[in-house]
């Protein structure tokens, strides 16, 4: 059986192809690394499993701290890797307390917390040379959002039951079946919205390093002084888009699953 690509049933696609012969597709989607003559790539998923191994490495050397009961209220009086954690972890759930409530915000917290620990070091992987960042790719950020849509949704119903429907339907019943049109498309944007602005924004923060550091081996004899600042906007990039990515999912599964606010 002949294998079939995305271009053969979306041949509109072919016109997008570099000058390399590269498809518009793998563009989107990732150059491929373990198949050259693949339609989509693999790179992510590699550097994907780079990540979920460094990230594990991380947790491991941050749970030594709350094994002992005598260290683990006690502040770390330096940057650790622990403190890193207790940090990010507390500004989180600040967070998600004022989106959904205290309560809700401690149930929702581990999802919550790991995609922006997920998405974080997925993007500052990026700013380390010879490493490649998984979240520029859309299938990691697709899979990330698709998570969030299927689980705040699932929040709805089990908090409110079939009630959770009437959120789709509007306070007035003769536009109801408009609404509820509109309700639907609207939240099955969610997960493309998401999905594609981590992608977009990653990508093009990473491009602009990539383009300040060739200029800077053609025009400079110490090369790397140049992308330093852009390093460090590219820093402050990588932290709001997991930011951001975080704080939107809080709100939708905040607005699912509180009553009043229907």
């Amino acid at each position: 059986m002949a294998d079939f690509t995305f271009i053969d049933f979306f041949p509109a696609f072919a016109d997008r192809e570099y000058e390399e012969g590269v498809q518009g597709w793998n563009d989107i989607f990732g150059d491929p690394l373990l198949e050259p003559a693949a339609s989509v790539g693999v790179t992510h998923v590699v550097f994907t499993g780079v990540l979920m191994v460094l990230i594990g490495v991380l947790a491991l050397i941050a749970r030594r701290k709350f094994t002992n009961r005598d260290t683990a209220l006690v502040p770390d009086g330096k940057l650790t890797v622990a403190g890193f954690f207790e940090v990010l972890f507390d500004a989180i759930l600040n967070m998600m307390s004022e989106m959904m409530g205290e309560e809700n915000a401690k149930k929702y917290f581990p999802l919550i917390a790991t995609l922006g620990v997920f998405i974080f070091f997925g993007n500052v992987m990026g700013l380390v040379p010879g490493l490649y960042h998984p979240t520029s790719n859309l299938n990691t950020g697709l899979a990330c959002a698709i998570v969030v849509f299927l689980v705040y949704n699932a929040g709805g119903f089990i908090d409110q039951g079939m009630g959770y429907v009437k959120h789709f339907m509007g306070p007035v019943l003769l536009l109801a079946p408009l609404i509820f049109v509109i309700e639907i498309v609207s939240h099955a944007f969610r997960p493309i919205s998401l999905s594609v602005r981590l992608t977009g924004n990653m990508t093009g923060d990473h491009l602009v390093l990539e383009i300040f550091g060739d200029l800077a081996t053609e025009m400079m004899t110490i090369p790397f002084l140049l992308p330093i600042p852009f390093l460090f906007l590219g820093l402050l990039v990588c932290i709001i888009q997991a930011l951001i990515f975080c704080l939107l999912s809080s709100v939708y599964i905040g607005l699912a699953v509180h009553h009043e606010d229907h």
